[in-house]
């Protein structure tokens, strides 16, 4: 569908921006975008389209050359104006192209977008045909997690868009319910969790809370993961090591503990004062093999380790140790 448009000078007053506040807030800061504009002009116009009554303009796409504008004292712009009669549609399709081709999306708004176009066409459509402007796969998996974060609660809305939490962790965090969602909020929040390690967490909880019969509130409600969230005297990484490690020992009792031996061991017999060598147990602590991992920068050095490990390995405990 081509609808024709035009150009016009609109002044900055008369745009309503406070709608589109949600897209200036999801954004990295305007220094680089004023900056061009203080240097090059506008290049690209926003678009606009009439509000009732003809007085005032919505923004259709470009609420950060806005802003920035208004922060540079301009009091008038250069837009496109969509005409009349435009669909809600077109203007939801200027919006995603225009910025699938200029910064690309954040969570927030991958998932927001996904919604909307929801709105207009089936489920096919928006997976094949959409989602690759969301700079995401044409996959119906993907359209499903997009969905279920498009429904996640404010707070959680805002860290998606801060690039804290992954699609996959959303997704599960949406078959959720409320309770269980505030319960995680602060680990979430406050812990530095890669995908994998979000993934883990809220995989680990929903183990933990099958098998005991509980809720995930109640699993991460337990004094030994909050207190571990909470310690004033460990760094961040160091808590989020704290909260991963205690959460695997509720998981997995008996390996944990075979684990923590096997390091306490290694610890006595002088194994951990050397970061360039590493004796790892058996995958599980089952099967025969063990693996030593060497670095090293030279023949010199490598020879040097090599007569540590030798030295080492003569102990008798050690040999207790990788006897099984």
């Amino acid at each position: 569908m081509t609808i024709p448009i035009r150009l016009q000078e609109v002044p900055l007053a008369r745009i309503d921006l406070a709608e589109a506040a949600w897209e200036m807030a999801a954004g990295a800061d305007l220094d680089r975008l004023t900056a061009s504009l203080r240097e090059v002009g506008l290049l690209n116009p926003p678009w606009l389209r009439t509000q009732p009554g003809g007085q005032r303009f919505r923004v259709v796409t470009g609420s950060r050359r806005l802003k920035a504008a208004a922060d540079l004292g301009w009091q008038e712009i250069t837009v496109r104006l969509a005409p009349e009669g435009a669909p809600d549609f077109y203007c939801l399709l200027v919006h995603l192209i225009d910025n699938a081709f200029t910064r690309g999306f954040n969570l927030r708004e991958q998932a927001d977008l996904a919604a909307r176009l929801l709105t207009h066409c089936d489920r096919e459509t928006v997976a094949a045909r959409y989602l690759p402007y969301l700079g995401l796969p044409p996959s119906q998996a993907f359209l499903s997690r997009l969905v279920k974060t498009a429904g996640l609660e404010a707070p959680w809305q805002e860290l998606a868009a801060s690039g804290r939490l992954a699609l996959t962790a959303a997704a599960r965090l949406a078959d959720w319910d409320p309770a269980a969602r505030a319960a995680a909020w602060p680990f979430l929040d406050s812990l530095r969790l890669s995908q994998s390690k979000q993934e883990e967490l809220l995989d680990q909880v929903a183990l933990l809370a099958r098998r005991e019969g509980l809720s995930p509130a109640a699993v991460l409600a337990r004094d030994e993961l909050r207190r571990a969230l909470t310690d004033p005297d460990r760094t961040p990484q160091e808590r989020t090591e704290m909260v991963r490690r205690r959460l695997y020992a509720q998981v997995y009792p008996r390996l944990s503990a075979a684990r923590e031996a096997f390091e306490t061991v290694l610890a006595r017999l002088g194994w951990k004062l050397t970061p360039r060598f590493r004796l790892h147990p058996p995958a599980v602590f089952e099967g025969p093999d063990f693996h030593l991992e060497i670095k090293f920068r030279d023949a010199p050095e490598l020879q040097q380790l090599l007569a540590e490990i030798d030295r080492l390995t003569r102990q008798e405990e050690f040999a207790d140790l990788t006897r099984g």
